[in-house]
């Protein structure tokens, strides 16, 4: 106590000068130091850390890091950055406390800059730790520093040295854009190698991604009711779905008496403050008279063919609110809108004020305007039930086989008008291809960040960061990607009678949706990005960027051969859609050996930059472990090839990154 009041004291004449003077320019060569409470935290420490490195790269010259303590008694020269609400309180004079949740600071006084915000106890990599400190250097480095992260691990980053950097005079206090922001790179972490984990999460933190809220919006029943192990089935059948006249997993009967309360039960014991409620993915829902009865015949789901489930299923979902918020009115759920329940219910006036709606969709599905259309529609129903809404994106789901499904333009427009609306939390999946996907992340989490900047300026800042001199043509060689989708996108398979992005319409359609002439102009713009960028940085983001632009040339390949081999009669379980219409022996087994090599090529390209973000090895290997998609063993079995994949996660286990 007697230190802090000293330090207090030795600072305070210094802070009388802070209400006279305006906030000034001051040079970022000028800060020699990052002071630091004696007592700071894990967050706190890693901020300072953080911005100590960051400034030493930007200025050339070393900055240390300092405790409170040894700054007030140490006759020091230059600016100081203040790190943390501890070190805040010492150069304000007074606490900056009370925060709100991720709320943060950036504040000019005449010794420096301080930087501060809400820090919790944890990881400070971890988005789920409340990191305000962080996200003020983030800040401050990115907007004010130029500073840059596009992707993790290699090439990800860019630091320009400039030692006549200027901090400007800064007074922010904000809370970021969406109280959620996060997305999936790839289908699952286990199957990546220790140093892109370790590297998404630096990414993750540096680009001011955080779930510090606590909730959780995904499917339930699988743990509500224990369904891998399938006992509660055995016990209690009644429980779940009717189907064809049988009881089934994995849905349940959303109007049984028992299974309401055990929902109920699950929430109020949950460890998160908003529990997931939501169905198990898939059809099968219940076909039982209580069930079909609070359905509104004549209304169908979005594949126009099933009847519309919203209104049975928010039933359920509203009575589980309302029980939970009796017992606990600290309790809310989360629900999905989703496939069969993803449009308003047409009997239900009024949704729970404790029941969060995440609401599943993909902006990419945007291209088409009656997609579109239905989407701010739907939006403008569930406004008026009163739904707490949260987007949840598709922004690079396994649908796209980490192919460039590049779509910046629609969701920059479409994060700006979620918020607008209303929305208060974002997130989705992504997918570990930067390589070939890099726009997209950078539309996501700058819009996250402040959804309310300007959307012209978002992709120019991308471009000239990450590729300087090649940028027009770095601009152009994803623009042409972008451009064939915007042209083409009324082309893909009608499969599946619904606007939105459908497996079935797209994974027989890539040829159509991207078409040799616009991997060829691609092409000639990534020749010209080779030809112009200079040695460095600017050289390996081409680099990266070529590999992922040769890998969309072997997937393209790949499943235009798939489509041509289920046609000449080879079973291929590729796509629903396409039958055997074709009896052409050499044409079958030429195109089988050239398929088993691309495919074979595929898994080498997979296994060959583990360590960057590329092509999803885990997409891959899920899909073998779960015997699903096996295109390429079928290819090896018409051929009477036994050699197994090299791509599963026991084989990954076992290899080492690169």
């Amino acid at each position: 106590m007697f230190r802090s009041s000293l330090i207090l004291l030795c600072l305070s004449a210094c802070v009388l000068l802070l209400s006279a003077e305006s906030p000034a320019a001051q040079k970022l060569a000028d800060f020699k130091r990052v002071v630091i409470a004696d007592d700071a935290n894990a967050v706190q420490r890693a901020a300072a850390d953080e911005l100590a490195s960051y400034v030493s790269r930007i200025t050339g010259q070393k900055v240390e890091t300092m405790k409170a303590s040894v700054f007030a008694l140490s006759k020091t020269t230059g600016a100081s950055f203040f790190v943390g609400d501890g070190a805040a309180e010492l150069a304000l004079g007074s606490s900056p406390k009370p925060w709100k949740t991720e709320e943060w600071m950036l504040r000019s006084v005449p010794q420096g800059l301080v930087l501060a915000g809400d820090d919790g106890e944890g990881d400070p990599w971890s988005i789920t730790t409340a990191a305000g400190s962080m996200l003020a250097v983030y800040t401050l480095l990115e907007d004010r520093l130029g500073v840059r992260w596009f992707w993790p691990g290699e090439f990800g980053d860019h630091v320009p040295a400039n030692a006549d950097a200027l901090v400007p005079g800064l007074i922010e206090r904000r809370t970021p854009g969406f109280e959620i922001r996060s997305v999936e790179l790839g289908y699952s972490s286990i199957y990546h190698t220790k140093v892109f984990n370790d590297a998404a999460r630096r990414w993750a933190r540096r680009s001011r991604l955080g779930w510090v809220k606590s909730a959780v919006f995904g499917h339930s029943w699988e743990a509500a009711f224990d369904l891998r192990k399938s006992e509660t089935f055995k016990q209690h059948p009644e429980w779940f779905a009717l189907v064809n006249g049988k009881r089934r997993p994995p849905q349940m009967c959303t109007t049984h008496p028992d299974v309401i309360a055990r929902m109920v039960d699950y929430v109020l014991a949950g460890k998160q403050d908003i529990m997931n409620i939501s169905p198990s993915d898939g059809g099968g829902f219940c076909e039982c008279e209580r069930c079909q009865a609070l359905d509104v015949p004549g209304v169908l789901a979005y594949d126009k063919m099933h009847v519309q489930l919203s209104d049975r299923i928010f039933t359920y979902a509203n009575e589980i609110a309302r029980r939970v918020r009796e017992k606990n009115p600290a309790k809310s759920c989360g629900m999905f809108a989703y496939t069969y329940y993803n449009k308003p219910p047409v009997k239900i006036t009024r949704l729970e004020p404790n029941l969060y709606l995440s609401f599943v969709f993909q902006s990419g599905a945007h291209r088409d305007p009656e997609n579109l259309r239905e989407w701010r529609e739907s939006v403008s129903g569930w406004q008026k039930l009163g739904a707490k809404m949260v987007v949840r994106e598709g922004w690079g789901n396994h649908y796209y086989h980490d192919m460039p499904f590049i779509h910046d333009r629609q969701i920059i427009a479409n994060l700006a008008e979620a918020s607008s609306l209303g929305f208060v939390a974002a997130y989705g999946e992504g997918s570990k291809s930067f390589a070939t996907m890099a726009p997209n992340f950078w539309a996501i989490t700058h819009m996250m960040w402040d959804p309310k900047r300007d959307p012209d300026k978002v992709m120019p800042d991308f471009y000239q960061s990450a590729y300087g001199p090649a940028a027009s043509e770095m601009e152009a060689f994803f623009g042409a990607y972008s451009q064939a989708l915007d042209a083409n996108w009324s082309k893909r398979d009608r499969i599946v009678d619904a606007t939105g992005i459908a497996y079935a319409n797209v994974i027989a359609a890539w040829g159509k949706l991207i078409p040799a002439e616009a991997v060829a102009e691609a092409e000639k713009h990534l020749q010209a990005a080779e030809a112009k960028a200079p040695a460095g940085e600017y050289a390996d983001r081409v680099k990266f960027h070529r590999f992922g632009h040769e890998y969309t040339k072997v997937m393209l390949e790949l499943l235009a051969n798939y489509k041509s081999l289920s046609e000449l009669g080879v079973k291929m379980d590729f796509a629903v859609a396409v039958k055997a219409t074709r009896d052409d022996p050499a044409a079958r087994d030429a195109l089988l050996k050239r398929t088993y090599e691309l495919g074979e090529q595929r898994e080498q390209m997979l296994l060959a930059h583990r360590d960057w973000a590329g092509p999803d090895e885990g997409l891959y290997a899920f899909t073998n472990d779960r015997n699903i998609r096996q295109w390429h063993t079928n290819v090896k079995k018409a051929l009477g090839i036994t050699k197994p994949s090299a791509v599963t996660k026991e084989t990954l286990d076992g290899k080492q990154g690169r």
